[in-house]
């Protein structure tokens, strides 16, 4: 390798200096492989948290990414190259440098970014001389290897592809239902608390939509969430099993251990598709994507795409430190203009998520085959931006530097010494999200109308979980307690247009998410060979006559639990040692929540008729201890036992 004289040794032969541009190719061939590998050691064998919270795709994109800059940079190596000796030098430390640093970037996140690049170039300068004294043989190495090192991006291209290919040709072979088999949608609103959509009597008109769906079909009031975020509520609304039977966890995916719904209706014959928006704990690394034949979650708009590469997503965030840097201490912030494009793709959008069903819909090649499609849109999760073209109905514009930061940081400034008037701001924003989400569900609803799919589809409609802004001193945003805020939430349930009217259209009792399963199976007329847990509530709307049943059966109790952490947290050590269990059960206008840690059992007891915003204690009067030591009982009978953080993955 022409590397330059080393001090005090022999000279390195000159070569020309047209090698450096192959030498660059080969480079940028190899940084690719380099991290994809760290990236997969990293998470099997060092990190605890176990999500990649990136595209699957990443196999084939970062080392295309690192090829197309090694590239764009191979004509500054070759200049530098044919400047003369200490350009040589210069230029071929630079590129073993950026060959290693993406590996590096990717294995040692507990560094600084300067402090990484740092080894990289002490690595560069110990490994040159050494490849300079074995010129010959790494020159036949580079030549040997480049062809090789040339397929990797579409070899791994093609192994995702084929992946797809094959579970839509597996399910293409399936056996057809019976004839007459109803599709299934089921749609969940992420972060979509109930008491504030006007559905269920707020005062503001935040959901047209689902009023108008609510008088269609059945509206359930006192639905309970089986989590207070997103994933543990997820994964019991997939496999009817509460969160503590569960994998799912803050740093934990979802593992094979319980059949899903996707894979029961699969194995029945129908088509499955899963389009999500929430790709940190809803993308294919989830776990929530098994037994979909098509699970869409990241797009790529802009240059969202290259973001996946570390010698692209440092930069960037470097540049963003910048940014917020000046933007706090001076008028300068041009710097926005140069990050935005990398940046797309972070916050799907509803539109995109009605695009991509349609279009399944519209492409499907086996039309008679009834379908369970899947839909998560995440435009009231935090921050509470509205996209592009979005009405600002309840909330002004953001027109200062701190209304900003107050919806695109509201997860690091909410705290319970915020001004009313700051509180009431994010509020209003994120009612914005909510009345524009119900407008993106309406358009698509009014889409598959004129085109008569909901003639023969069940329409389930929910959220994972809901919102806090305080109601409870300190309580804010989501998976940080279990009040009624965070896990009350909508449930409404529409049969086909051609299917059977419910006798009663309105459920007022607690009932929770994870009996979705078995009712959808039961409504399907698959409920004989159910594998799931839990009961069907259709038998809440009507009986088998389709008359009202007089009384309805009693829902079992609604079960909701969480383990407040922080997954961004620095010491993981910290992270275990402060959490705590919550659980919660809802049962008629009674909720009992308890909560264990390190400093013992503390419970609250509080009756939602009388107190629907959870402001009176009950748990304290003797009166009530008969109610709170059965409630606590019928919990601990439900989890087995009592519920510990040790019992929950991080």
């Amino acid at each position: 390798m022409p590397v330059g004289p080393e001090p005090g040794g022999p000279p390195a032969p000159r070569l020309p200096t047209w090698h450096y541009l192959v030498l660059s190719l080969w480079c940028g061939l190899l940084a690719g492989p380099l991290e994809v590998a760290a990236i997969l050691v990293r998470k099997r064998a060092l990190d605890l948290n176990q999500f990649y919270w990136m595209s699957r795709h990443f196999v084939w994109l970062i080392p295309l990414t690192n090829l197309l800059i090694f590239a764009t940079l191979a004509p500054a190596f070759w200049l530098l190259s044919a400047s003369g000796p200490r350009g040589r030098w210069f230029a071929a430390r630079s590129l073993c440098t950026l060959t290693l640093l993406p590996a590096l970037w990717t294995l040692l996140t507990r560094l600084y970014s300067p402090a990484v690049v740092l080894l990289a170039m002490g690595i560069a300068a110990w490994l040159m001389p050494s490849l300079g004294r074995h010129g010959d043989a790494f020159r036949r190495c580079v030549t040997r290897s480049l062809p090789v090192l040339a397929l990797v991006p579409a070899i791994l291209f093609a192994w995702v592809r084929v992946g797809d290919a094959l579970r839509e040709r597996g399910e293409a072979a399936r056996p057809l239902p019976a004839s007459g088999a109803p599709n299934l949608l089921v749609v969940v609103l992420d972060t979509v608390a109930a008491g504030h959509l006007s559905l269920y009597g707020y005062d503001r008109p935040t959901s047209p939509t689902l009023d108008g769906l609510a008088r269609r079909g059945v509206r359930f009031d006192r639905a309970q969430a089986p989590s207070s975020w997103t994933l543990p509520s997820h994964a019991s609304l997939f496999t009817g099993r509460w969160p503590h039977e569960l994998s799912a966890g803050w740093l934990t995916p979802l593992d094979s251990g319980a059949r899903t719904l996707a894979e029961h209706l699969g194995s029945r014959g129908y088509a499955t598709a899963g389009f999500v928006a929430n790709t940190f704990y809803c993308g294919s690394d989830s776990g929530l994507a098994r037994g979909f034949a098509t699970y869409r979650d990241y797009i790529f708009p802009g240059l969202g795409a290259f973001k996946l590469a570390a010698l692209v997503d440092r930069p960037v965030e470097g540049l963003r430190a910048l940014h917020h840097f000046l933007r706090a201490r001076t008028s300068f912030a041009t710097l926005a203009g140069l990050i935005r494009p990398f940046d797309a793709g972070f916050r799907k959008p509803a539109s995109a998520i009605n695009r991509e069903l349609r279009d399944w819909l519209s492409g499907r090649p086996q039309k008679e085959r009834p379908f369970f499609a899947f839909l998560n849109y995440y435009d009231v999760h935090y921050p509470y931006l509205l996209p592009e073209g979005g009405v600002h109905r309840f909330a002004a514009r953001p027109r200062t530097d701190r209304e900003m930061d107050l919806i695109e940081k509201w997860k690091a400034v909410a705290e319970a010494g915020l001004p009313e008037q700051e509180r009431l701001f994010a509020r209003n924003s994120y009612d914005d999200c909510i009345s524009n989400l119900d407008e993106h569900l309406g358009k698509l609803l009014d889409d598959l109308e004129r085109e008569g799919v909901l003639e023969s589809t069940w329409l389930v409609i929910t959220s994972d979980h809901g919102e806090s802004f305080g109601e409870q001193a300190g309580i804010f945003l989501h998976g940080t307690s279990l009040y009624q805020p965070q896990v009350h939430v909508p449930l409404v349930v529409v049969p086909p247009r051609n299917g059977p009217k419910p006798a009663r259209p309105v459920v007022t009792e607690s009932v929770s998410l994870r009996d979705v399963p078995a009712t959808v199976l039961d409504v399907l007329g698959l409920g004989a060979d159910a594998p799931f847990p839990g009961q069907s509530l259709a038998g809440l709307w009507s009986d088998a006559s389709g008359a009202a049943p007089d009384p309805p059966p009693r829902p079992s109790p609604a079960l909701s639990e969480v383990v407040p952490t922080n997954p961004g947290e620095p010491d993981p050590a910290r992270m275990v040692r402060d959490r705590r269990a919550w659980a919660s059960l809802a049962e008629g206008d009674l909720i009992y929540i308890q909560v264990r840690g390190r400093d013992g059992l503390r419970e609250e007891l509080f009756d939602l008729r009388e107190d629907p915003l959870q402001r009176r204690d009950l748990s304290r009067d003797p009166a009530h201890r008969p109610l709170l030591d059965g409630m606590r009982g019928r919990l601990e009978r439900a989890t087995a036992g009592p519920l510990t953080p040790g019992r929950f993955r991080l």
